[in-house]
């Protein structure tokens, strides 16, 4: 039993290291997770994308004169 232990520690202890470095990096260097940033991302697009179609709706109108 207790050869079966130590033999799988090692492998254990890997797995364990393993998860505390993707769990570390699942985050931004600001601390945000990558579900926040895209998230921003997302809303950053969507009010670009209202300033261009009022860009465009402004340059269809028929300028006086």
């Amino acid at each position: 039993m207790v050869s079966l232990i130590v033999s799988w520690l090692p492998f254990l202890a890997l797995v364990g290291v393993w998860l505390w470095f993707s769990r570390r990096n699942g985050r931004a260097s600001s601390g945000a997770s990558w579900v926040d940033l895209f998230e921003q991302q997302v809303a950053e697009t969507q009010r670009t994308n209202t300033l261009l179609e009022r860009i465009a709706a402004a340059l269809e109108k028929p300028s006086a004169g």
